[in-house]
């Protein structure tokens, strides 16, 4: 037996290693496994077992230690829960025997919720619902939850944005105020701002869009000089019409984007407005913003004037059309056109040329279009090729957008797109990248603009193995929203914004309301703060990420009906050290291919391959693969090669 003071030395003992044990706040972070992750302030990851895992939610803030177990390894243990953000997820209902369960729809929460009785909401088996976590799992470990919402089954027609929608929050319809509001706007029609604008309904613009487009938000017209173009970019002007602080701009505001799905489109704005009084439509007259662009022959922009105007489309024209028209082959558009799409064509040429030489040209990928059948799902999917129009209304729209910012910038006002080039950890290996692939006598720096652009453009050009640009590209920080006009690193230009897509976007929305206070002499224009610009960027970015997911779950579960031994053609977009993502040439549908078992094969960041002696996976390589395992439900396909 010990004696009081060997108990004494114990208990002191323990104090000293319960006071020496690392403790740290953190937040919990899920994989793609049944284990985690929890990342201190410091930014270091700790490992949380399955068992500790189960105890906490993706996104929980926690308290805990830090102990080094007997392989050495470092592992986290959670003492406390400080707050949990996850109260509300969507999933599939799951009844197993008398057990009811929820799989969540969640990136990183990979296990069942339990839905005791009294909470069911008479849920099916392979039901998709809504869910209110009411019990969270720390410290036992077992979460509970309560169905609001049954949303319907598997085969009910349209689940994929039923489920998405919900999932992201996306509101899909107006409130009574806002039905008031634009029912009073259609009615007092857009007599009364005709005065106040000047009138450009003389000019022959038109509209190029897609056939079944009717949200229509520009519309073009060039004409010739002896040294050059003048091109005429007409916007739809809706903040003539949305009151600041109005139930409409409200509801804009919350919006903050349309959102648009295979089988329907959340609009931002009414459809009363975004596809009709506000839209570009034929022959009727319009609101517009519309952007004067004196261009020399090089494609250089010499002259910008901005007007708050009037405007009448002369013809809605299709993609298919124009570029038809320019290659010789379409005798159906009015005679007066012909001469303004001549010279909108030469406007588009040389605009590529001047980006050419002079900025940064992205790599041209296909859109592709899902038909659906009757019951909502995928029958076929079409590649689309980006035509000669595409390409001509493209680069109208970059001239217009990077002159409105220069506009803006020599007035110090608005706001800007930034997009800073390479992330900053990948620097050091693109950086020896291109002094390998270029010759060069020493590492080149990658933050000033013209050097970037330089560097880029020497790297498009190389006839090398690798895809140099392409590994560049791989390597680009995500653009944001600032106050500063700095580079589009991305673009190559030296400062960016957008204003283009007002029915459609409401930064662009802002910017107009920027503007129109400028033109108006106002020596105090609008000023969107960071918190405005930051709650932009999050929610069209889960607009567009609920339109992709079930984008993607509709074209799994079409992969999934095809011959299972089917071989398709495919290009390597990605790599890492663990897997190739691939693209299918004919549908653009993307998978991986599991490169962890593969012996003998090493793969090296900063050029992006895989390799085995002389065998090697590089970016834009082509393959044939094969389906290994496709879960529409979980938007996941697993390759193996052919």
């Amino acid at each position: 037996m010990l004696d009081q003071n060997a108990l004494s030395q114990l208990k002191s003992l323990k104090q000293d290693i319960q006071n020496n044990t690392p403790r740290f706040d953190g937040i919990v972070r899920g994989s793609h496994g049944r284990f985690g992750f929890v990342n201190n302030d410091q930014g270091q990851s700790y490992f949380l077992s399955p068992e500790e895992i189960e105890k906490v939610l993706p996104g929980d803030s926690v308290h805990f230690r830090v102990e080094t177990l007997s392989d050495g390894k470092e592992q986290a243990f959670v003492e406390r829960l400080i707050d949990s953000t996850l109260s509300e997820f969507c999933g599939r209902y799951i009844v197993r025997g008398k057990g009811h369960f929820i799989e969540a729809d969640h990136a990183s929460l990979n296990r069942w919720v339990f839905v005791p009785p009294a909470a069911r909401l008479n849920a099916n088996d392979g039901d998709y619902v809504c869910a209110k976590l009411t019990k969270h799992p720390f410290p036992q470990g077992k979460a509970q939850a309560e169905i609001l919402n049954v949303l319907g089954s598997e085969s009910l027609p349209g689940i994929q944005r039923l489920v998405m929608q919900a999932r992201f929050g996306l509101d899909t319809e107006f409130s009574e105020a806002v039905h008031a509001e634009v029912a009073a706007l259609v009615e007092q029609g857009l007599g009364d701002y005709v005065s106040e604008r000047t009138d450009l309904t003389h000019l022959p613009f038109v509209t190029i869009d897609s056939a079944g487009t009717r949200d229509i938000d520009d519309a073009l017209f060039a004409e010739a000089h002896t040294e050059g173009w003048t091109l005429w970019v007409a916007i739809a002007d809706p903040s003539a019409l949305v009151r600041e602080g109005s139930a409409l701009d409200n509801a804009a505001q919350a919006r903050m984007t349309s959102a648009y799905f295979a089988d329907s489109v959340i609009p931002m704005l009414p459809s009363e407005l975004s596809e009709q009084l506000c839209s570009l439509q034929e022959r009727v007259q319009r609101l517009a913003m519309v952007v004067e662009i004196r261009l020399a022959e090089n494609g250089s922009v010499n002259e910008v004037k901005l007007h708050s105007a009037i405007i009448e489309s002369h013809a809605k024209l299709s993609y298919n059309q124009v570029a038809q028209f320019i290659s010789g082959t379409n005798e159906d558009i009015a005679a007066e056109l012909h001469g303004p799409l001549l010279y909108l064509s030469d406007c588009a040429k040389a605009l590529h040329q001047w980006r050419e030489d002079n900025a940064l040209v992205m790599e041209e990928r296909p859109d592709y279009k899902l038909v659906l059948d009757e019951t909502g799902q995928v029958q076929n999917i079409v590649r689309i090729e980006r035509n000669l129009a595409h390409k001509l209304v493209e680069e109208c729209m970059l001239v217009c957008n990077r002159s409105v910012a220069l506009w803006l910038k020599e007035r110090q006002a608005g706001f800007f797109i930034q997009q800073k080039g390479i992330r900053t950890e990948r620097h050091g290996e693109a950086a020896m990248l291109l002094k390998e692939q270029l010759n060069l006598d020493k590492k080149p720096s990658l933050h000033e603009l013209n050097e970037y652009v330089a560097l880029v453009q020497q790297a498009s050009k190389l006839d090398s193995e690798l895809p140099v640009r392409t590994i560049l590209s791989r390597q680009m920080d995500r653009s944001q929203f600032g106050q500063e006009a700095t580079p589009h690193m991305g673009l190559g230009f030296e400062c960016y914004t957008t204003f283009t897509s007002p029915l459609r976007k409401y930064n662009d929305l802002l910017i107009h309301r920027t503007i129109k206070s400028l033109l108006q002499d106002n020596s105090n224009p609008l000023v969107v703060n960071d918190e405005l610009m930051q709650r932009i960027q999050n929610t069209q970015n889960q607009a567009r990420q609920a339109a992709n997911l079930a984008e993607q779950w509709l074209k799994l579960a079409w992969l999934a009906k095809q011959d299972k031994e089917q071989s398709y053609s495919a290009t390597i977009v990605h790599m890492n050290s663990n897997s190739i993502t691939v693209r299918f040439d004919d549908t653009g549908i993307e998978g991986s291919i599991d490169r962890r078992k593969a012996k003998d094969w090493t793969f090296d960041s900063k050029t992006m391959t895989h390799s085995k002696n002389e065998e090697r996976f590089v970016l834009n390589q082509a393959l044939r693969v094969i389906v290994q395992e496709v879960i529409p439900e979980k938007r996941s396909l697993k390759l193996r090669l052919a």
